[in-house]
């Protein structure tokens, strides 16, 4: 592969840095409340080469979101489906805990595009495309562990991953709702929710 060119290498570099200043600001205020001009501002640059980089602010919200979960799919790639059969859940748990954490108002600027998305087709198109990364990674989990155990799930393996999914999602938005609760609560019982589901796709596992 070639390698880019200066130009190319420091027009990337600040397109990067741009996504970076547009996480800080969008993440902090929400989408409905931030404007080009506002992002501009914060980055130190003109609203022209704002525009150069970016067509519009729903380009850019893209952008911020595809950035925030390729980072997101990483962890779990590397630390979850890779991880030895003993020990995802904790490890899945551990990545989950640190991303609420971490990106606590980068989840809130995800749901915000999720809502969007009911309205705007660019929006829906990206948010299926990044739910079905992430349930890909569900079913190659449950894949991993029907070898292991050397037993078929008790339902469908898309159906399965859905259930996964909704546990995951549906205990980030409650430890988001939940802002007095500390965010351990709600891991603590994603974890006792998954293994008593897992327990239901092995039936007859005696392991």
């Amino acid at each position: 592969m070639t390698p880019p060119s200066k130009s190319q290498a420091k027009a990337e570099a600040k397109r990067a840095f741009l996504i970076e200043q547009a996480t800080a600001c969008l993440a902090e205020k929400g989408y409905a409340n931030v404007s080009l001009r506002d992002i501009a501002k914060e980055s130190g640059v003109s609203l022209g080469i704002l525009h150069y980089y970016f067509a519009s602010k729903e380009d850019l919200l893209l952008a911020v979101i595809a950035s925030y979960k390729e980072r997101l799919i990483d962890e779990l790639e590397r630390e979850v489906v890779t991880a030895p059969l003993d020990s995802w859940l904790p490890a899945l748990v551990t990545v989950l805990g640190r991303s609420l954490q971490e990106d606590r108002k980068l989840h809130r600027l995800w749901y915000d595009l999720q809502a969007q998305a009911l309205y705007t087709p660019v929006f829906l198109e990206q948010v299926h495309r990044i739910r079905a990364r992430l349930h890909d990674l569900i079913v190659r989990m449950l894949r991993r562990l029907q070898a292991e155990r050397q037993a078929p799930l008790a339902m469908d393996e898309n159906a399965a991953s859905s259930i996964v999914y909704s546990l995951i999602d549906g205990m980030i938005l409650q430890s988001l709702l939940d802002e007095d609760k500390p965010a351990a609560e709600a891991l603590a019982l994603f974890q006792f929710a998954v293994q008593h589901f897992l327990a239901s796709l092995f039936p007859l596992d005696q392991k």
